[in-house]
């Protein structure tokens, strides 16, 4: 198996079929952020294809100081948080889903108490800042380590760890205020 550093010289010397190796390793990666980011399955394809070919015209610029995964994450949250400030001049209906599914059978009622609790969840993760929501789709979603999370951010893992811990504070109060006092646990640092 090519590294992806051979995969991107080949790309930058002509092979352009070579990018399709990139794209289908990273691709779900790209997509699954992007989702728990904006909730929107278009949205997200759409956002997907665009970081895939704006990653293309800037492959020249990829250096190689981090691995290329980390270099497309960014490209990845730049172009999310842009869609993101500008759907909100726009308000939209649409929330940011923080809690997957539970794949079990559920009575009509347990359905509907399940349906109230994930909309509460989504109402208060939309009403965290771009940084926290992100900080906890890294750790929660995508289960990283603080190390690669503080890589991805930019910033030193203990702020990432600090952020993290904020977040779930601010995520808590939130879920308090709102009617019913529903609380959710994040996992632990």
């Amino acid at each position: 198996m090519q590294t992806d550093h051979d995969i991107i010289q080949q790309i930058l010397q002509g092979d352009v079929e070579g990018y399709r190796e990139l794209i289908q390793r990273y691709q779900h990666m790209i997509y699954v952020f992007i989702y728990k980011m904006v909730n929107n399955q278009a949205d997200a394809e759409d956002l997907t294809q665009e970081v895939f070919v704006k990653a293309y015209e800037k492959l020249s610029s990829y250096r190689g100081d981090s691995q290329f995964s980390t270099w497309l994450h960014t490209l990845a949250r730049n172009r999310t948080i842009d869609f993101i400030r500008r759907r909100k001049f726009h308000e939209t209906d649409e929330q940011l889903a923080y809690v997957p599914s539970q794949v079990r059978e559920e009575s009509p009622q347990e359905s509907l108490l399940g349906k109230e609790r994930r909309q509460e969840i989504a109402q208060a993760f939309e009403q965290l800042s771009e940084s926290y929501r992100e900080v906890i789709v890294l750790r929660c979603t995508h289960e990283y380590p603080f190390e690669k999370i503080a890589s991805l951010l930019g910033v030193a893992e203990s702020t990432a760890r600090v952020r993290y811990l904020r977040a779930r504070q601010e995520f808590a109060k939130i879920l308090s205020r709102m009617e019913g006092g529903l609380v959710h646990e994040l996992p632990r640092v």
